[in-house]
């Protein structure tokens, strides 16, 4: 049985082998025959996207005008600005606030003129090197820079007037020649003669009135011209000076003690005092002085404690009078020379003491305005301390003084 066993497996085995190859035959065939289809399959679509190819380049050259026609620049309101060249300046300058202005230092004078800053973005500093906001003119064309001073383009809303800016950020349509046509009507010879003949009267009937004329915040590089025109006019000031401002304009303290001017002191940082301790108050008047005994080879005279903050401890520290004012011009919220002049011309008496800001420009064009036609008028401007002497009053130390009229 066991040998038997043996000759049937063998048997077996060799009918599997021949099925086999005869699976593996007929395998090899059935596959031949889809190789064969799909060939022709492929020919079949290839032939047909032949046929179909003349008709989509046909198409084609009508397409592409369509979108060559209508580019999305055109759809926008607003205009691509001009692309300005990064000036060289702008690499080595440096941004400082002047007060409420803004100025870009170039090697310690101010830049004066168009900048383009580093980031692209386009600036104007009029001739005191004041970085411009609102409308700018120049060369025949107007401009308009925001409220960080940057010159726009399109569209803008402004009073409540639509305008369109071109390219280069000059008003649309804009003329120079309207503007001036408009002095040649104010040109009349009557009315040129007519404020000829009353100014030579007006001083002789008018009793001298004196009133002292004081300056915060300061210097500023348009310190010197307020300076020209006290000059010109015979006229005093006292300045509150900060001490940080000083230090930039070294050359207009020493003027000012050369035309007879007093010298104040408004605080080293601009600091409200009543919020500090009785050391860093003492610090903060300390070092103007020093820089003022270092430039002039005297300290301050007379104080005003910045924002006219004062307590108890600030009395007791300071060691001078500390002068605040009775006339305030608000000039620093208006900057409107006319309306300064007059708040001035209205309000100003006998004793008066004003308040001013030389770190305006036009604070420094209202001054030009009201101080020769008050001297006309008979007034007279002298410093803080020649006041108190000329009606009587003796400034005391710890002590403020909001005006100085006569005493009885």
């Amino acid at each position: 049985m066991p040998g038997g066993n043996k000759r049937t497996n063998i048997f077996l085995l060799l009918i599997s082998i021949l099925l086999c190859f005869g699976c593996g035959y007929l395998f090899r065939q059935s596959t031949a025959i889809p190789s064969k289809l799909q060939n022709d399959t492929i020919q079949l679509f290839a032939a047909k996207e032949n046929d179909e190819e003349p008709s989509h380049k046909k198409e084609t050259p009508e397409e592409t005008p369509v979108v060559q026609t209508s580019p999305s620049p055109t759809a926008a309101p607003t205009v691509s600005p001009a692309i300005y060249e990064i000036s060289p300046e702008a690499s080595t300058g440096v941004w400082t606030s002047s007060g409420s202005n803004w100025m870009f230092m170039v090697n310690g004078a101010p830049y004066k003129g168009w900048l383009t800053d580093t980031d692209g973005k386009r600036y104007f500093f009029n001739q005191d090197g004041i970085m411009q906001t609102g409308w700018v003119d120049d060369g025949g064309k107007r401009y308009f820079m925001d409220l960080d001073g940057i010159m726009q383009t399109g569209f803008i809303t402004t009073g409540g007037k639509s305008y369109e800016l071109q390219a280069d950020g000059s008003l649309k349509d804009y003329s120079s020649e309207k503007k001036s046509e408009a002095p040649k009507q104010t040109d009349v010879p009557e009315q040129t003669e007519a404020p000829k003949a009353e100014p030579t009267k007006v001083p002789e009937k008018k009793e001298k009135k004196y009133v002292a004329l004081t300056f915060d915040d300061g210097p500023s590089s348009f310190t010197d011209r307020l300076l020209d025109c006290l000059e010109k006019n015979k006229a005093k000031a006292t300045f509150f000076m900060v001490g940080k401002e000083i230090e930039y304009f070294s050359d207009e303290v020493k003027r000012m003690k050369e035309l007879g001017c007093e010298l104040g002191n408004h605080s080293y940082s601009h600091a409200d005092l009543t919020n500090l301790s009785p050391e860093d108050i003492s610090a903060e008047i300390g070092a103007v002085d020093e820089l003022l005994v270092k430039l002039t080879g005297q300290g301050a005279t007379v104080v005003r404690p910045p924002y006219g903050s004062v307590n108890s401890s600030v009395k007791s520290v300071v060691g001078t009078p500390m002068v605040l004012w009775s006339v305030d011009t608000l000039d620093w919220e208006s900057q409107n020379p006319q309306q300064i002049a007059e708040i001035v011309r209205s309000q100003a008496k006998d004793g008066s003491i004003i308040l001013m800001h030389d770190i305006f420009s036009t604070s420094v064009d209202a001054a030009e305005i009201f101080i020769p036609e008050m001297i006309k008028e008979g007034y007279q401007f002298v410093t803080v301390h020649k006041l108190a002497e000329i009606n009587g009053v003796q400034l005391q130390t710890g002590t403020t003084y909001s005006d100085l009229q006569k005493t009885s």
